[in-house]
């Protein structure tokens, strides 16, 4: 007890700056950082906000140390992350969402894009009785004539956009698409937005996340698209469609995305908010009424003028390829010529193939399909054709027989008949053999020169006989009958009607008479004549096969033969064409 008392009246003799001095150096600490601790020890908030600059390096510091893992620290922060989302789910949610939102509606638009474009709008200052109504209706009822035509040429449009403060309801901003505002006081509207969507929220049965997204005002709507600390109302005059209200949002969560600490410290000062401008005037779209377009009366005529020539070109196409479909087809057909392609060049169709040297010229077949030669053209190149005509053609220019002689061309055999001299029969002999395609000559038909010419004068003599009849007389006269039978005398001698050889001769009966009067009672008369003659010659005993009846008008007085008159004439045939 006396030991306390000395103590105590040790440290009572030392003053206040000693004994802070004396405890400094026993403890390390002075009289303020013991109170600091005592706060810190005594505060659980104080101690808190105090470690909380540690506390990141500490948990750094254990990690790189490894005195603790991830997988130790992950299910420590998963379960503090439900118990706060257990308590307020909003909180996690105002904090996601300027960020998960336009990540989330960005994916969907992908998919569903909004394919109608605003269209430029353009005032037109026009004189039509529309736009003079327009005027008057301006005139007299105080709107500016501007604010009418806007009014028609639009379907929608957003004419105001504010930004206002959700907690406090104060107007952070507001953006007009022009300088005539369609509110007088936008802090007003700022108060009565705000007060609706809090007596909507307070007098309604409505959960946290149904809240007040429009309000029809005379011929506006006010759209509401709200955030966790702002809201942005746009004014729209007509009738917008839903991809307003996705731009509304993405501006509206844009702003949270920028501004969000402002928001939520916000104590009064709108200034920082100025520079949400750009994301308000975003959301000042229109969309202007599509213009009834006048017909184009002129475009339609000279469309319709066009259409007419370009189907009369068409028209005349076609016809020109039937054309040149026959021309190529009749080409194909004459011997000698062999189409093998066709093609159009400079505006010419060109025939490719081949063809005879004898072969009909092509463009005498064109010119018979009433083709403009200077539309069609010939690339043929030269080839021995071994059709009978082209062999026949080819002989008679090698071998230029005589009228007398026929030539007939059968199986590579060249068969010649009729009458030639021996020098022709010699070349003739010499030369088929180099003719393309003729193997073997026949000359059994030919006869000599010497019995041709005996022929020939004893047809003359026949052919020189003629009888004259009077006006519708048919029968012969007495004179007529003598004549007759010196005729028949005349045939018996010089003709021999031998079916057995190559060649008989064929006499015809020709009645001549005339067009004058009845033509056809003048013709009937003529037959009867010639079938007279034929008849009696028949009886006469002539072969009835080589005897041909004809009729024959005359009308030149240099006739041979006169009018009514009957007249012979001799030929020769094949026995096998009679």
């Amino acid at each position: 007890m006396q030991e306390s008392k000395e103590n105590s009246g040790f440290f009572g003799s030392l003053s206040e700056v000693k004994l802070n001095e004396l405890r400094k150096m026993i403890i390390g600490l002075g009289t303020e950082d013991l109170s600091r601790l005592a706060v810190l020890i005594n505060d659980p908030e104080a101690f808190s906000e105090e470690i909380s600059d540690l506390l990141p390096n500490s948990i750094k510091l254990m990690l790189e140390k490894g005195k603790v893992s991830y997988d130790e620290l992950i299910p420590i922060i998963e379960t503090a992350l439900k118990d706060s989302v257990k308590r307020n789910p909003h909180t996690l949610s105002d904090i996601l969402f300027p960020v998960m939102l336009p990540a989330i509606r960005k994916a969907v638009a992908d998919d569903i894009r909004n394919m109608i474009n605003s269209l430029n709008t353009t005032l037109e200052h026009g004189f039509s009785p529309k736009r003079m109504g327009w005027r008057f209706k301006a005139l007299f009822s105080g709107v500016s004539y501007a604010e009418i035509v806007l009014s028609h040429a639009y379907i929608y449009r957003v004419k105001q956009v504010f930004l206002i403060h959700k907690q406090t309801g104060l107007l952070l901003s507001s953006v007009s698409d022009s300088d005539d505002s369609v509110t007088k006081n936008d802090d007003m509207v700022s108060s009565m937005l705000s007060a609706i969507k809090d007596f909507v929220q307070d007098s309604f049965t409505v959960d946290d996340v149904n809240e007040l997204d429009t309000i029809k005002v005379g011929q506006f709507n006010i759209w509401i698209e709200q955030g966790p600390g702002a809201i942005i109302a746009a004014i729209v005059d007509g009738d917008a469609p839903s991809g307003l209200r996705i731009l509304l949002k993405e501006s509206i969560e844009k702003i949270h995305l920028k501004f969000s600490y402002h928001l939520e410290s916000f104590e009064g000062d709108i200034s920082v908010f100025e520079k949400t401008t750009p994301f308000l005037e975003s959301c000042l779209v229109s969309e202007q009424k599509e213009k009834k377009k006048r017909k184009p009366l002129l475009l339609i005529f000279i469309l319709l003028i066009i259409l007419g020539f370009a189907s009369y070109q068409a028209y005349l196409s076609i016809v020109d390829y039937i054309k040149f479909n026959k021309l190529e087809k009749e080409l194909g057909s004459h011997p000698g010529i062999v189409i093998t392609d066709d093609d159009g060049i400079n505006g010419k169709t060109i025939f490719e193939g081949l063809r005879d040297p004898f072969a009909i010229d092509p463009y005498i077949v064109a010119m018979n399909y009433d083709i403009d030669t200077s539309q069609v053209g010939f690339n043929l190149k030269p080839y021995i054709s071994l059709d009978e005509e082209i062999i026949l053609k080819r002989a008679d220019a090698k071998l230029s027989p005589p009228n007398s002689v026929t030539l007939r061309f059968e199986d590579g055999t060249l068969f010649i008949s009729g009458e030639a001299n021996e020098t022709w029969v010699n070349a003739v002999k010499i030369n088929y053999s180099g003719i393309p395609g003729i193997m073997n000559l026949d000359i059994s038909g030919l006869n000599s020169m010497v019995s041709r010419k005996v022929v020939n004068r004893a047809c003359l003599s026949i052919e020189q006989y003629f009888f004259v009849f009077k006006y519708n007389i048919v029968e012969l006269s007495e004179a007529q009958e003598k004549k007759f039978s010196s005729l028949i005398n005349e045939v018996n001698t010089v003709l021999d009607f031998n079916f057995a050889q190559d060649s008989v001769p064929v006499i015809i009966v020709i009645a001549h008479t005339s067009y004058e009067g009845n033509p056809e009672a003048n013709e009937k008369i003529a037959f009867d004549r010639a079938q007279q003659f034929i008849n009696l010659m028949i009886n006469a005993g002539i072969p009835m096969e080589v005897l041909v009846p004809k009729t024959d008008f005359i009308e030149d007085i240099n006739e041979a033969f006169p009018v009514r008159s009957v007249s012979f004439k001799v030929i020769y045939s094949k026995p096998e064409d009679l």
